[in-house]
């Protein structure tokens, strides 16, 4: 009963993974990219290399003069992100519409912060990409939209957790395999303890990350549902529940707190600056703001208070901004997930692991597909392992190659701003589907893994280089002058070109020929049993 019980498992551990696994594979990868999404704004986008003021000038007339254009009624949002390590000037966000009764529309603004000079705007680029494709798979609107996509990135967080605890009922010797790596042995016992070593070191991250991503992408599902089964379809109605009521407009002119002086307000409790703030009902005698302050070193993306707009009174904490356990619950979510909280160090941290996580569900599959092609457990032909083992080295290296690859794109694109992020995606999905259909022209899937792993590692030497074309100067100029995302990016991925190039000379270029083993007739199920955790030599 005990056996038959744990073969159960074991298949579902197996199953789970071969069916899904490119899948996990291409989330988590993308999602370890997406930790440096501020970090490679910075690096597409040479008008954020600016160097930070120590003395801003003041924003509000700026914002005065942007919006003149438009009765205070008709602006139902005004923002202004003030200067940061990222973002070092003003940003401003505003929701208008031309007339009563007409459309509202979108718009943004960038001033240099010490000269009040607009900045060049620049379209959506790999930085977005990267963290949209990874969040919700950038899903067509045809099928259903991003909220779609999301789901789906929701579930693979289900799965990756039913693989989590489904492999941990299936390796008994885990504290054997904390250190357990055998470099003499077969290439197939070689990818089974790297899978069970990096597995294990890295179990309570890819636990935690897999629970919140499952939790991220499943709540967006649920919005639409709880509109449909509690408010006749009313999704705005849900979003007032959870969010609070909107204050309303009182008919009174009535003139405002500046951005300025907002600017200088410390948090009631935790003290610091504010990092951005936003404006409602704008000239009226219930205008509010929210001041949003960034905390260092706690599991919140902002500390967000509301703040009376004439009066600078504060107000009452509504929905998801109450201190509630619930709510500071959910909202540690998301700085979980993405590591937000502990600077630059704890994202490195993430990184490693993402990748660690990433190359032990890929060699799950491979482990998975050598066993069966190579023993008596296989019932395929010998001709389906190979396809399948070339179409995950062509899936797992490829997404490898399409994220470099955009790099380049972002570039040497001059095209309309509009459409980058179009170009963006067409080179992504381009890129991967190359390298997929050359795992399949390659003499075998061994080949086909290194080639591409190398061209990985030599595309991302190249990245500096782009750096400089990009922003007409060496890396260390900006270094010098105080700004540090674009130039870590660079050497990143430098040093990562490099690890990558010395991982693709390490590879096999074919499967080693093993004495005394032939594909077998199939075995029961207990001696496969006998076999786990343990490989012959």
């Amino acid at each position: 009963m005990e056996r038959d019980r744990r073969v159960r498992i074991y298949n579902a551990h197996s199953w789970t993974g071969i069916s899904l696994g490119l899948f996990l594979f291409v989330v988590c990868f993308t999602g370890s990219v997406a930790l440096f999404h501020h970090e490679l704004q910075s690096w597409e986008d040479p008008a954020r290399r600016v160097a930070m003021p120590e003395s801003p000038i003041p924003v509000q007339p700026l914002v005065d003069d942007w919006v003149a254009a438009y009765a205070p009624e008709n602006i139902t949002f005004l923002g202004v992100h003030m200067p940061d390590f990222y973002e070092p000037y003003y940003m401003a966000f505003a929701n208008v519409r031309e007339a009563e009764g007409e459309p509202v529309e979108f718009r943004r603004i960038r001033w240099h912060a010490a000269t009040g000079d607009v900045l060049p705007e620049r379209g959506d680029g790999l930085s977005t990409w990267l963290l949209d494709f990874h969040r919700d798979l950038m899903w067509p609107d045809a099928l259903g939209g991003r909220q779609i996509g999301r789901g789906l990135v929701g579930i693979a967080g289900v799965i990756m957790l039913l693989s989590i605890i489904t492999g941990i009922l299936t390796h008994r010797k885990i504290l054997k395999e904390f250190f357990t790596y055998r470099t003499k042995k077969t290439v197939r016992v070689k990818w089974k303890d790297a899978h069970n070593f990096l597995g294990i070191w890295s179990l309570p991250f890819s636990t935690m990350i897999a629970f919140t991503g499952a939790w991220l992408g499943i709540v967006v599902l649920l919005l639409p549902i709880t509109a449909m089964l509690v408010f006749k379809g009313d999704t705005e109605k849900v979003v007032e529940v959870v969010a609070g009521a909107p204050a309303e407009r009182a008919g009174i002119s009535a003139p405002m707190i500046s951005f300025d002086e907002m600017a200088q307000r410390e948090h009631s409790t935790l003290g610091g600056k504010p990092v951005y703030i936003s404006a409602t009902l704008i000239g009226d005698k219930n205008a509010e703001y929210v001041v949003n302050y960034k905390p260092e070193s706690r599991l919140f993306y902002f500390e967000s208070e509301r703040v009376s707009a004439v009066t600078g009174e504060l107000l009452p904490a509504t929905g998801l901004n109450e201190p509630t356990a619930a709510t500071r619950t959910l909202a540690a979510m998301s700085p979980l997930h993405y590591g937000t909280f502990g600077g630059a160090a704890l994202k490195f941290l993430y990184l490693g692991l993402g990748l660690a996580t990433s190359v032990m569900i890929a060699l799950g599959n491979m482990v998975w597909i050598e066993r069966r092609a190579n023993s008596a457990e296989g019932s395929q032909s010998p001709q389906f392992y190979d396809r399948l083992s070339r179409l995950t080295a062509g899936v797992c290296a490829g997404v490898a190659v399409a994220t470099v690859a955009i790099f380049y794109t972002d570039v040497f694109y001059h095209g309309d701003e509009d459409a980058r992020i179009f170009w963006i995606g067409v080179t992504y999905f381009g890129v991967w589907l190359a390298a997929t259909l050359f795992a399949f022209i390659a003499a075998n899937g061994y080949r086909a893994t290194r080639t591409l792993t190398a061209v990985t590692g030599v595309s991302m030497l190249g990245v500096p280089v782009l750096s400089f074309l990009s922003a007409g100067e060496m890396p260390l100029a900006a270094f010098a002058r105080g700004h540090l995302a674009a130039p870590a990016a660079d050497a990143t991925i430098f040093v990562l070109g490099l690890i990558t190039l010395i991982v693709a000379y390490r590879l096999p270029t074919e499967r080693k020929a093993e004495k005394n083993r032939q594909r077998r007739r199939a075995k029961p199920a207990a001696a496969m049993l006998e076999e786990l955790g343990e490989e012959a030599a």
